[in-house]
């Protein structure tokens, strides 16, 4: 190796990664030879960066393989990063199995929702309607009734007479 052993190897791992070995046992045949001539041509182990890319190298099949259902197909799955992830992602909290019994109806407190502007503007708009609709029907059940008068015949009483005061 050259006076740049670090360049030199990263180049070696490009180029070893770019042949695509099929076989995992040649593969990791071929990355054993690689850093062991780069331990007794330096005396010091290779960088991280380069041996996590032949890491991956070795668990090409794994980390390529896009089964979703990885986890429960194989006894001990290694998933790529973004198989990670998403498996975060989809977990739910313990929180949840504190709220829901084994009923199934959630007993967590419950929270209250806020409206939003649209709907306390529709709320003000009926309640206006209500209110001039209630208004209507008050002002009709309050309003003074008509006067009706009725004639009475005489039932044994003197008829009514009238006094003139004009006399």
């Amino acid at each position: 190796m050259s006076f740049n052993y670090k360049v030199e190897f990263e180049q070696q791992v490009r180029k070893l990664v770019m042949c695509s070995i099929m076989d995992r046992h040649v593969r990791m045949q071929e990355i054993q030879k690689l850093i062991d001539s780069y331990i007794n041509s330096t005396d010091t182990v290779p960088d991280t960066t380069p041996l996590e890319r032949l890491a991956d190298y070795i668990l090409k099949e794994e980390l390529t393989d896009r089964n979703p259902y990885k986890v429960s197909h194989t006894s001990h799955p290694i998933m790529s990063t973004w198989q990670l992830d998403l498996r975060h992602n989809r977990e739910v909290t313990l929180k949840v199995a504190e709220e829901i019994a084994a009923d199934g109806k959630r007993y967590a407190v419950p929270k209250r929702r806020y409206r939003s502007t649209a709907e306390l503007l529709l709320l003000d708009e009926q309640a206006r309607i209500r209110n001039a609709q209630r208004a209507a029907q008050y002002e009709k059940d309050t309003a003074p009734g008509p006067i009706h008068t009725y004639f009475l015949p005489n039932m044994g009483t003197p008829p009514y007479k009238s006094h003139d005061h004009n006399k």
